[in-house]
C-alpha cells in the first residue's frame, strides 16, 4: 500500500520505536540514508543499520533482527520482491520501503498494510487493476450449492451430479482463462527493468516538508540524481526535471541562509559542466582521453584519434605543457576560458552533447567539487577494493559526503582515476583484439578469468560503465548498419572460488531509453536450458551463472534472439 501522509504515517509513526534501516549498497541509497539519519535524530529514534548487497543479505538481515525489531525501513531494496513471501514475517512486523528500482512487485503495492511504500501511485507506471491479477477464492467456494433433501426430490441424483459436474468444468475453464490472462498482464507489467527518480530526492522532500532541510541535505539529493544520470539509469528528461526542482530549492536555501563567514559557509551553485571525468582534479589531456564521451566521439584509442585530440588542444590554444599538468596548476586565464573554448569547438569535433547542467559545491576558499566528482569518488570507494569489507566501504562513502573529511575525497578521486584508466584500456584492448563479438541480434563481450583487473568488473556499477563504453565504442567503429539497434551482453568473473560469473545486458543505443527488458530474456534462456538461477540482484538486468554453463547459456540466448 502507498503511504499518503509521510509526516504522520511514517515519520511521526516511528517516534519512540526502534527500527532497522536496511540500506542498499549504492550511492543513492547512502545519500537517502544520510538524510533519513539526520531526520531521525530530531525525534531521537533508535535504529540499527545494515548494508544490503542482494536478496540473500536482505533475508539474513531480517532473520538476525526480527526478534528484537518490528519496524523496518528498506532503502532501494525490497520494492521489486514479494517481501511477505521472502520473510514470512509475524503479523505485527511493518515494512516501509523507499526504492527507486522498478517495476514494484504487485504484492507490495496491494499489501493490506504490512508493506508500506513511501511514494505516490503516479510513480509506478501502468499498474494493472487489482481484480485483473487477484481473485477471491471464497467467491468460487460460495458458488457451489450444497446438496439438500428438497433438491433430491425435484431432480434425480444422476441428473444433479451431471449438472454439478458441468458447472465445475465451466468454473475450471473460466479459472484457466483468467490465469492465462493474469499471466500475460503480469508479464507485460514486469517486462522492463528501470529506475524512478532517486530515493534521496524523496527523503529531501520529506525534510523540506518537515522544515528540517538545509544545504547539506540538498547536496546529498544532488549527488544521488547525478549518479543516476552519469550511470544512465534515468532518461535525460527525468534528469532535467529533477535538476530544475533542485535548483529552485538551492535558490530558496540561498536566500534563507545567513552565512557570512567565508571559511564556514557552504555554497551550492547551478551551472554548466562537461562530460569529462574529474577534469578539475586531473590533467586536461588525460580527462579528454579517458572519458567515455570524448573517447567514443573522437575514437581516441586509434592513431588518428590521438592526432585529433592534439588538434583539439591546439585549436583551444592549450599548449601541451599546460594540458599535461594538473588542471588547478594551469594558468588562471586558461582555466577560466577552458569550458567556453571547448564549447566553441564542439560542432567541429562532433562534441555537441558535451555540456550538461549540474551543481558545484564550495566551502571555504579552496574546497570546490562538482557533483560528478563526488559520484566518481564514492563509486571508487564502493567498488575498487577486494580487501575491504562492504560495511567499511559503506562508512568510507558516508565520510566522502562529510565536509571535514577532505582527505577521504582526495584519496577516492585518485582511485577513481585508476578505474577510469582501467575501463579505457579494457575497451581499447577489446577493440584491438576484436573481442567484441556479434552474435546475430546482440553483441557480447567476455572478460576472462585471467584478466588482471577482473575483480573491479565483478562490481555492478563499474561493469555498467564498461558495458556502456564498449557498446558506444563498438557502434562508433562498426560498419554494420544494425549496430545501433543491437543490445550488449557483457560477462565478468564474479567469484573464482565458486566458479561463478556476472552477466549484464544493456539496451541498444538507438533505443535512447534506459528501460531494459534483457532480464526477461535471461530468465527465458535459463528456463530453456533447465538452469537453476543463482541471481541475487534487485536489478534483473544483472544475472549470475556458473562459468562452466556460460557457453550453453549464450547459445540459448542466441536461439531466443533469433526467433
Amino acid at each position: 500500500m502507498y503511504v499518503e501522509d509521510l509526516k504522520h504515517d511514517f515519520y511521526e509513526f516511528l517516534t519512540g520505536k526502534r527500527i532497522l534501516l536496511m540500506v542498499h549498497y549504492d550511492i543513492d541509497s547512502i545519500c537517502a540514508c544520510k538524510i533519513l539519519q539526520n531526520l531521525l535524530k530530531y525525534k531521537e529514534i533508535l535504529y540499527t543499520l545494515t548494508v544490503i548487497r542482494g536478496v540473500e543479505d536482505l533475508k539474513r538481515s531480517y532473520r538476525e533482527n526480527s526478534t528484537d525489531v518490528k519496524y523496518f525501513v528498506l532503502i532501494n531494496c525490497g520494492g521489486t520482491v514479494n517481501l511477505v513471501d521472502l520473510f514470512e514475517p509475524e503479523e505485527d512486523a511493518i515494512f516501509f520501503i523507499i526504492d527507486s528500482h522498478r517495476p514494484t512487485h504487485l504484492d507490495n503495492i496491494f499489501s493490506d498494510g504490512q508493506v508500506r511504500l513511501l511514494w505516490t501511485p503516479e510513480e509506478d507506471s501502468e499498474v494493472p487493476d487489482f481484480h485483473s491479477v487477484y481473485r477471491d477464492e471464497s467467491d468460487e467456494e460460495s458458488g457451489e450449492e450444497p446438496e439438500s433433501e428438497e433438491g433430491d426430490e425435484n431432480e434425480g441424483r444422476a441428473a444433479k451430479k451431471r449438472r454439478l459436474n458441468e458447472e465445475a468444468i465451466l468454473k475450471r475453464r473460466e479459472r484457466r482463462l483468467w490465469e492465462a490472462k493474469r499471466f500475460d498482464i503480469i508479464a507485460e507489467y514486469s517486462q522492463y527493468t528501470y529506475y524512478n527518480k532517486a530515493s534521496a530526492i524523496a527523503m529531501f522532500k520529506l525534510a523540506w516538508f518537515l522544515n528540517k532541510d538545509d544545504k547539506d541535505l540538498l547536496w546529498l539529493a544532488i549527488v544521488a540524481i547525478t549518479e543516476q544520470f552519469l550511470l544512465g539509469k534515468i532518461e535525460n528528461t527525468q534528469y532535467v526535471l529533477a535538476v530544475g526542482e533542485l535548483q529552485a530549492h538551492s535558490n530558496r536555501l540561498k536566500n534563507r541562509s545567513s552565512d557570512s563567514d567565508g571559511l564556514t559557509s557552504l555554497k551550492i551553485t547551478y551551472e554548466k559542466d562537461l562530460k569529462l571525468v574529474l577534469y578539475r582534479h586531473w590533467t586536461v589531456e588525460e580527462s579528454l582521453k579517458y572519458s567515455m564521451y570524448t573517447a567514443c566521439k573522437m575514437k581516441l584509442w586509434s592513431h588518428r584519434g590521438g592526432k585529433k585530440l592534439y588538434e583539439l588542444l591546439a585549436d583551444m590554444g592549450l599548449p601541451l605543457s599546460q594540458s599535461q599538468q594538473a588542471f588547478e596548476s594551469m594558468d588562471l586565464q586558461l582555466r577560466k576560458e577552458f569550458q567556453e573554448s571547448i564549447e566553441k569547438l564542439s560542432e567541429k569535433y562532433n562534441l555537441e552533447d558535451l555540456v550538461f547542467t549540474s551543481f558545484i559545491l564550495q566551502y571555504g576558499y579552496r574546497n570546490k567539487y562538482c557533483a560528478s566528482d563526488i559520484v566518481y569518488a564514492m563509486l571508487a570507494i564502493l567498488e575498487s577494493s577486494s580487501r575491504e569489507k562492504p560495511e567499511e566501504c559503506f562508512n568510507s562513502a558516508l565520510d566522502c559526503l562529510t565536509r571535514n573529511k577532505k582527505e577521504v575525497v582526495q584519496k577516492a578521486i585518485e582511485r577513481a582515476k585508476i578505474i577510469t584508466k582501467t575501463i579505457y584500456k579494457t575497451v581499447q584492448a577489446a577493440i584491438d583484439m576484436k573481442q567484441i563479438i556479434t552474435a546475430g541480434n546482440f553483441v557480447y563481450y567476455i572478460i576472462q578469468e585471467g584478466c588482471l583487473d577482473w575483480f573491479m568488473f565483478s562490481n555492478q556499477c563499474v561493469l555498467l560503465l564498461l558495458a556502456q563504453f564498449i557498446l558506444r565504442a563498438y557502434v562508433s567503429m562498426s560498419r554494420n548498419r544494425k549496430a545501433p539497434d543491437l543490445p550488449l551482453i557483457i560477462s565478468a568473473p564474479k567469484n573464482l572460488d565458486l566458479g561463478t560469473c556476472i552477466i549484464l545486458g544493456i539496451p541498444p543505443l538507438r533505443q535512447n531509453s534506459p528501460k531494459n527488458n534483457l532480464g526477461r530474456a535471461f530468465e527465458e534462456a535459463a528456463e530453456n536450458i533447465n538452469y537453476e538461477v543463482l541471481s541475487d540482484y534487485f536489478d534483473t538486468s544483472y544475472f549470475e551463472i556458473n562459468i562452466k554453463d556460460r557457453t550453453r547459456f549464450f547459445d540459448a540466448l542466441t536461439a531466443l534472439f533469433d526467433k
